[in-house]
Parts: C-alpha cells; structure tokens; sequence
C-alpha cells in the first residue's frame, strides 16, 4: 500500500497578528482519503498490515459519525474488500444518512446500528460470519488504538521536520484534540527520537483527568518501549476544561471559536474535536500560557464531516463577527 502524500503545513498570517504568537497549522484535515484527518492518517498504517497479513475485509465500530468508521470504509471499498460497520446511535439515522455515515453507506459498508452495551457481541459476530464466507477479516480498534495508529505519528514528526527544515522556523508549543491518546502519544515520541524539545499540550474531547492522562501516559510508554526510547511521563500534558461533559458535546464558546477561525483564516473547525483544542488554544495565547512570540503550532486532527452534521451554527455566531477582523 502506497502511504499518502505529507499535508500542508500553513502559517496563520492573521492569527499570529492578532494573538501575538507565531501560529502555524498542520493540515490533517486535508490527509489524502475523502474527509481526511487523523483516522485516515493511522488507519493507513492499520491497513497496510492488514494487507500484509492477507485480509480482504475491515471490521471496526464508533459512533453513527465516526471518523474511522467513514475511512475505513473509503478503505476498504478502494481495494474491493469487505468492510462491516457496528455503530452506536439512532438507527433512525440509517433512514437520511448525512456527514460520515453518509460516506459509509456510500462506499459500500455494511452498517449495523446497536445499543453501546452489544457493540462487542455484534464485532464478533461480524468477525465469524465474514470468516465463515471465506474471507480473512481484520477486526480494527476502535478510535486507531493501537500500535500502528501511534507509528504513524512518530513518523508524522519526521513529515514536520522536513517541512520546517530550512526555515529555521520548530515550534515551541504543539496543541490538539486529544481522544483516545494515540496521537498525542505519537507525537511525543516521535519529537523523543528527533530530540525535539517542544511542548506537545492534548486538549481532552471528552475524558476528564487523571483517566484522560494516564490513557496519553500507557500509549506512550507502550510506544517509546517499542521504539527503544525512554518515555518521560513528565511531557504528557492532557487538559480537560474544554471537555464540554464528554464525547460529541459541545457549547456556544465552541461554534463561536468555528465561526471566528473560518472568517479569519478561512480553516474549518468542528464541535466534536477541533474546536475544543482551538478555543483552548485562543484562551491559553491570550491569558499568557502560551507566551508572546511563541512558535506555536496547531495539529489539526480533521472533522468537518462533524461539522457538516452538528446543528447549524447559533444564529448570529458568525455574522456578528467584523468583516474584516473575527479575532
């Protein structure tokens, strides 16, 4: 399997100016698979060694607009493998598909909708009837939790360093929404094999501390034992204010940080991850956190297929925004 080609690494012209810092954004939004993000970035990876291992179906659950979900599907229909789908949620969501189900339902997956407490029963019975027609499955973790979702952001460190090479330009600071982890994870390890000393701060979607750190410590401990390096527990920082009660819940504070950004710099942002990081990012520039003239750098994890399916942005959020200023 061909990896896909580096994102875009972007200087926020405007945001510096206005926040005082030196703001760049990863673009993993724009990951080379349809709807981009963090998944397809891991999910690669997951893929290749399915390959390796003779499968020809994918198996995996999340959410009615997981992102996994939605890339392992792009996935497995661009090789003409089989993929089964266990979803939470509304099954009346099957009845008008939007945002990453949607995609699912468009590349051919087969989807499943259960209550949470029977997604594990119904991953297996997946797994058995795919085998039983003579197919070699590979059941993926939930959210990229695995050792190959973490590698791939090792490797995602070294995609940056090129980039930056040259420039002079390495960030102080390296923010993003942090799930179950293994991005964050990745990315600490990756900047420990290149001696990069930069401040990786994973702002929590939805696991309040001490679980959501400790999940970032285990993976990254796990990771850096794999790689041969020595895990410094101490650069785990996981923060846990902009959680908004949990997975897919969000605020106002969160659709006016989405309105802002893209009338600023025309980069889109969603409730479930993003926006969450970014507002805490907005708020950490200017309570001083992040001090002035820091080289800071925002890992954007995708999502605007979440975007796309969330309730419409609180009326008058962006159009009271000055034209020519939203921050």
């Amino acid at each position: 399997m061909r990896l896909a080609s580096p994102t875009p690494l972007e200087r926020l012209g405007r945001l510096s100016r206005n926040l005082g810092i030196d703001l760049f954004v990863k673009r993993d939004d724009l990951f080379a698979v349809s709807g981009g993000g963090n998944k397809a970035r891991k999910l690669q990876y997951m893929v290749r060694d399915a390959e390796q291992k003779g499968c020809d179906a994918l198996v995996t659950t999340g959410g009615t607009q997981s992102n996994q979900a939605r890339v392992a599907a792009i996935l497995a229909a661009s090789k003409g493998w089989r993929c089964e789908l266990v979803l939470h949620g509304d099954p009346e969501e099957l009845r008008h598909p939007s945002g990453n189900l949607l995609l699912m339902t468009l590349a051919g997956a087969s989807v499943t909708i259960v209550p949470m407490d029977s997604v594990g029963e119904q991953l297996d019975h997946a797994v058995e009837r795919l085998s039983s027609e003579g197919r070699n499955p590979m059941l993926l973790p939930g959210r990229g939790y695995c050792q190959a979702g973490g590698l791939a952001y090792v490797n995602a460190v070294q995609e940056l360093l090129e980039q930056c090479s040259g420039s002079g330009w390495r960030p102080d600071y390296i923010l993003l929404a942090s799930g179950t982890g293994t991005t964050q994870s990745g990315l600490l390890a990756g900047l420990d094999r290149h001696g990069v000393p930069a401040k990786v701060i994973g702002i929590s979607i939805s696991r309040p501390n001490p679980r959501g750190a400790a999940e970032v410590e285990a993976s990254y401990t796990r990771l850096a034992e794999h790689l041969g390096l020595a895990a410094d527990i101490g650069k785990v920082h996981v923060r846990d204010e902009w959680t908004r009660g949990g997975y897919q819940r969000h605020s106002a504070e969160d659709f006016e940080t989405i309105a802002a950004v893209a009338k600023t710099e025309a980069l889109y942002l969603d409730p479930t991850y993003t926006a969450k990081a970014f507002t805490a990012l907005l708020q950490m520039a200017r309570n001083g956190e992040i001090e002035r003239g820091s080289r800071v750098l925002f890992w954007h994890t995708g999502g605007l297929l979440n975007l796309l399916s969330s309730m419409p942005l609180e009326r008058g959020a962006a159009s009271e925004l000055p034209a020519d200023q939203a921050i």
